[in-house]
């Protein structure tokens, strides 16, 4: 069978990637609102694949209209865990700067999946050198500080399983490797670790080649702390089950979440979006945060934010930061 694509299929296949102009004008004009502009410059580091490159099952997951959800979906997983949710409100501006953390979390993400490897990195060391201020006492009395790697862990897992999870129920195309994905995503979470020198790795061209390849030696990796398959991934979130509750920090949160100050027109988009990623949830996580459907409600809430995701993929094509990283990363080769 041949794989030459012809020429109308080929403008086809573009097409559909850029999505429809007047829309994708709209829709973005939307999105950066809520989630912040892009957070890396697509014209640096020429040739640059990034942490992943293009093809890898991040660019793939992340570049998916179902990534919106997919990152909601994380958002609410991490407001089940109390200290995660303790950190959030004493030491986050959420309720003066009520979008700042949604977008702050969209920029790591974006950056880490499609920014150039020095990009990431730099991304990265942002995000650790604030960690050490993030301690404290949550209110059930136990101490919690943003850099504990138990912590750092349920972070990046909430996010990687929710990614996961929203590629399965929304994306229209399966993704072959599912334990690739879990792997990057967790080679990512591992930059978090402060025993990983991030200034001497971005210094160290054979470091930074063998961070791409995925060679290069990460502590929370190689300690089995973070997963890098699907089974691992689903172990480590059960073994957190008997940790996870809701209080009135993370009631909050999730108010916000369900409220947040974004554009009249957007709200019932968005609110499908959020009520499709609690739906998503397993009944664990739904009980750890007080949300208690039956199944076919569950359901029927996944089904309309697929109809939402298929409505935005029509108008607005696969995520501009991945067509611009795959500019980027062919630049030197043209």
């Amino acid at each position: 069978m041949s794989h030459t694509v012809e020429p109308s299929s080929a403008a086809s296949s573009e097409a559909r990637a850029a999505g429809l102009p007047l829309a994708r004008a709209a829709i973005r004009r939307i999105l950066t609102r809520m989630f912040g502009a892009p957070a890396f410059d697509p014209a640096s580091d020429r040739g640059d694949p990034g942490l992943t490159g293009p093809g890898s099952a991040s660019w793939q997951v992340i570049g998916e209209p179902a990534a919106i959800a997919g990152g909601l979906r994380g958002l609410l997983v991490q407001v089940a865990h109390p200290l995660a949710m303790a950190g959030v409100h004493d030491h986050s501006a959420f309720r003066d700067d009520p979008l700042g953390r949604l977008q702050r979390t969209s920029a790591y993400v974006t950056t880490t999946t499609f920014g150039s490897t020095r990009e990431a990195l730099r991304i990265s060391h942002r995000v650790r050198a604030v960690h050490p201020r993030v301690q404290g006492i949550a209110p059930d009395g136990r101490r919690y500080r943003a850099d504990d790697p138990r912590l750092l862990t349920w972070v990046s897992i909430a996010l990687t399983s929710s990614f996961l999870a929203g590629h399965r129920a929304w994306a229209p195309f399966p993704l072959e490797d599912e334990d690739a994905f879990v792997r990057e995503q967790s080679r990512i979470g591992a930059l978090l670790d402060p025993r990983v020198d991030l200034r001497e790795l971005e210094r160290d061209p054979g470091a930074l080649e063998e961070l791409r390849t995925q060679r290069l030696a990460l502590p929370m990796i190689d300690d089995g702390t973070l997963p890098t398959t699907v089974a691992q991934l689903d172990e480590t979130l059960a073994s957190y089950h008997a940790e996870l509750g809701i209080n009135h920090q993370g009631r909050d949160a999730l108010r916000f979440l369900r409220r947040p100050p974004i554009p009249l027109v957007a709200r019932g988009g968005y609110r499908s979006l959020l009520t499709g990623a609690l739906g998503s949830l397993p009944p664990p996580l739904q009980t750890a945060l007080e949300v208690r459907w039956p199944p076919a409600a569950s359901r029927a809430a996944v089904a309309q934010a697929g109809a939402v995701l298929s409505a935005m993929r029509a108008g607005v094509g696969t995520s501009p930061s991945k067509r611009a990283a795959e500019a980027r990363a062919v630049d030197e080769a043209a």
